[in-house]
């Protein structure tokens, strides 16, 4: 029944009110399904659902809040049922289909009639507000008690794997270190004259052993970023598998002197949050760009070691701030970061399942808006020497948008060759 929009809302309602009155909490796969629906038709049927508890005796009086609820329903839908026997349009307002992945529903999702009749005027890309966006550190998202829980978790994974910090560090050296001057080895025959033999020239003209030669090296000064998609589609991805990739690879570049950093991108609430009310409340004005309360999540900092930021990094096992993604604005998040960083050689990597997709936004703009802007800042980056783009793909293919990519197949137990990522990308 979930696999039309009509069904959808139907099959949500069904479990917000089996919840309601009978205290009984889907489970996990229910919940992902519904979790964005729910919180839109939340606002629009909640002052009726909790009257309903309170009248289960009575029928009657039960009766009233129930014959809203179905009318606030009934109006949503559109009276769509004889259009969906003949094939026509579900008629159901398509701000209230957000997609939590690509499962069952993404042929529905994907037809629905996003922003139809709502084309932006010119090709610029806008924010409605950054008033309510926030940046917050992984660490500050969760109680500590928490945090400490999931560390332990995220440690077990990690010993799970059949692959150490230090092969995956070897493994990857060859992209990141380059020779450098490492000082001067003397007592050599051969080679620069060593000033600090010069007595010895004198005194023993004939010794060959007073020339110093340079000692090579390899040294990296290169930083990498990582650019994690903590979206709700990636709830069924494999988000423990990105996150134990990631720790593993933050130490095994620490052992190379590679510095790292750990980003996520989300929304700070569904259905857009304030921004989204101030548009109501400000009348609708049409093209508004983007309507929703974004949330950057820093899970490691350049500043930090791998044992300073363990905790921060275990919140990625945590789903409660999986939301809605708008990818393009958090490249330029992270590029920005990246910028502040003295270094020769910058790499960016995105983790993501797919695409863009905010409900609010993807609904009151033209099609395709915030994939064009994704669009568009890679296609900047790329005119760029000094950052080099790599995508990491744990579902949709993403060449179509970063050529620079590649699969990742993270359904089993990690493996050695689950960390050629960088050698595929940048090798």
């Amino acid at each position: 029944i979930d696999e039309s929009g009509t069904g959808l809302i139907i099959f949500t309602i069904t479990h917000m009110l089996r919840a309601r009155l009978h205290r009984v909490l889907p489970n996990e796969i229910v919940d992902d399904v519904i979790e964005g629906t729910r919180a839109n038709l939340g606002r629009l049927v909640g002052h009726a659902l909790r009257e309903l508890p309170g009248h289960t005796h009575d029928q009657r009086a039960f009766a009233e809040p129930a014959a809203e609820v179905a009318r606030l329903v009934g109006e949503l839908i559109g009276d769509a049922a004889p259009a969906d026997r003949s094939g026509g349009s579900t008629g159901v307002p398509n701000r209230l289909l957000v997609p939590v992945g690509w499962g069952a529903l993404e042929t529905e999702l994907a037809l629905a009639d996003v922003g139809s009749g709502m084309p932006v005027a010119g090709s610029g890309y806008r924010i409605y507000s950054t008033t309510n966006d926030i940046e917050v550190a992984g660490h500050d998202l969760y109680r500590s008690v928490a945090l400490r829980r999931l560390r332990r978790d995220l440690d077990r994974a990690c010993a799970e794997q059949a692959v150490s910090a230090a092969r995956v560090a070897q493994r990857v050296s060859p992209v990141f270190l380059r020779p450098t001057e490492g000082g001067l080895l003397g007592g050599q025959d051969h080679g620069r004259i060593d000033r600090a033999r010069l007595a010895q020239i004198v005194a023993d003209p004939l010794n060959p052993f007073v020339h110093s030669l340079p000692v090579p090296r390899r040294g990296s000064d290169a930083v990498v970023t990582f650019l994690v998609d903590t979206t709700g589609s990636m709830k069924v991805q494999q988000y423990e598998s990105v996150a134990v990739l990631c720790d593993t690879f933050v130490r095994a570049l620490e052992m190379i002197d590679v510095r790292t950093e750990v980003l996520g991108f989300s929304t700070a609430t569904w259905a857009g949050g304030e921004s989204a009310r101030r548009w109501t409340d400000e009348g609708s004005p049409p093209d508004p760009g983007r309507l929703a309360d974004v949330m950057h999540v820093v899970y490691k900092s350049f500043d930090q070691t791998w044992r300073q930021a363990r905790a921060s990094l275990a919140a990625m096992l945590r789903l409660d701030h999986y939301r809605e993604g708008v990818d393009g604005e958090a490249i330029e998040w992270a590029i920005r970061r990246l910028d502040r960083i003295d270094s020769s050689h910058r790499y960016l990597v995105l983790i993501s399942d797919g695409f863009p997709m905010e409900a609010m936004t993807a609904t009151h703009n033209r099609d395709d808006y915030l994939l064009d802007h994704m669009q568009s800042v890679v296609d900047r980056l790329s005119g760029r020497s000094d950052v080099r783009l790599g995508a990491v793909s744990v579902d949709q293919r993403l060449e179509e948008i970063i050529i620079n990519s590649t699969t990742a197949d993270l359904s089993g137990t990690l493996t050695l060759g689950s960390y050629d990522l960088m050698n595929r990308l940048f090798g």
